[in-house]
């Protein structure tokens, strides 16, 4: 499993770090053609379908519903260090590698024209999450795989809603298994998820109800869960408005855990890269709560995190 740490980064990087600048000219707008949407500047390449006071975007390239940056169960890049306070999850260490590989892809567009930053959206999303032990080999101690729909509508002015379906199906590491014997509970979770964010210019609110539809192990798991969080990031503060400070807080709390809540906290900066609708951050994390990994839902971990995300 050593060997897998080193091939998953180099992976991970090669998918994630942009691509060189691109040199080609583009020819003055005429003084009388419409302006085009701030969108539409920075890839006019993009398919655009006009029905009458509308278009249809192919390939938006950013999101009308803002992604919840605390969220340990997003689709996304991660790549950190996890120290280990205090856990349930037997024959572990102190330090371990957490790794998420995915992401979130806006596949359509409604819009009105001229608002791209208004309609309707369709996305699809998916991600790799898995935690490896560095105290014992870097052993895989468990792993999940992410994926969801969503459809999204937002009014242009901070308020936006989002329903969606997410997936989530845990297992347990080899090695893991093989040194404490132990056996899946088969976590596996189908939901239905409905979520309201209010955004301002530096700040945003949301909340989010979920109901599970499809549970593997139904004697252990149930189905309702809650999200809610609070985000504020100031991303054009410093360094010609490249660079700036974030700090986002997520709850979440399931009906099979007796709603106790799990904590987490972000704290650090983000640099925005415009053109390629992406950003990337850097910080510190608490988590506090349930064992992220599904497979060992019913443990509860307190860990110090250093990490570096990145939003594709």
């Amino acid at each position: 499993m050593t060997a897998c740490i080193p091939l998953i980064t180099m992976t991970w990087l090669m998918i994630a770090l942009p691509p060189g600048p691109v040199t080609t000219s583009k020819p003055e707008q005429e003084p009388d053609e419409p302006d085009k949407t701030a969108a539409e500047q920075r890839d006019p390449d993009r398919l655009t379908f006009r029905l009458k006071s509308w278009r249809l975007r192919l390939v938006p390239g950013n999101d009308l519903y803002p992604r919840y940056l605390a969220d340990p169960l997003r689709p996304m890049f991660e790549l950190k260090a996890i120290n280990v306070a205090d856990t349930d999850i037997v024959e572990s260490g102190d330090l371990r590698y957490g790794f998420r590989l995915g992401g979130q892809y806006g596949f359509l567009r409604l819009h009105p024209e001229g608002r791209d930053d208004r309609g309707f959206q369709l996305d699809v999303s998916g991600a790799f999450l898995g935690h490896f032990d560095a105290d014992n080999k870097t052993d895989n101690i468990g792993w999940d795989g992410l994926y969801g729909f969503a459809f999204s509508w937002a009014n242009g002015r901070g308020l936006a809603l989002r329903l969606a379906t997410k997936h989530d199906s845990a297992h347990i590491g080899d090695e893991y298994i093989e040194r404490t014997g132990r056996t899946r509970v088969t976590y596996t979770r189908e939901e239905w998820a409905l979520g309201i964010s209010l955004a301002g210019p530096r700040g945003r609110v949301y909340v989010e109800a979920a109901h599970a539809y499809d549970l593997r192990n139904e004697a252990l798991q149930m189905e309702g869960r809650v999200q809610g969080g609070l985000e504020y990031v100031d991303s054009a503060r410093w360094w010609g408005r490249r660079l700036g400070p974030f700090a986002a807080v997520n709850l979440t709390a399931y009906e099979e855990n007796d709603w106790e809540e799990n904590l987490t906290v972000q704290a650090g900066l983000i640099l925005p890269v415009g053109r390629l609708e992406r950003t990337y951050r850097i910080g510190l994390e608490y988590y506090d709560g349930r064992a992220p990994l599904g497979e060992f839902f019913l443990e509860d971990d307190r860990t110090f995190s250093f990490g570096f995300w990145f939003d594709l």
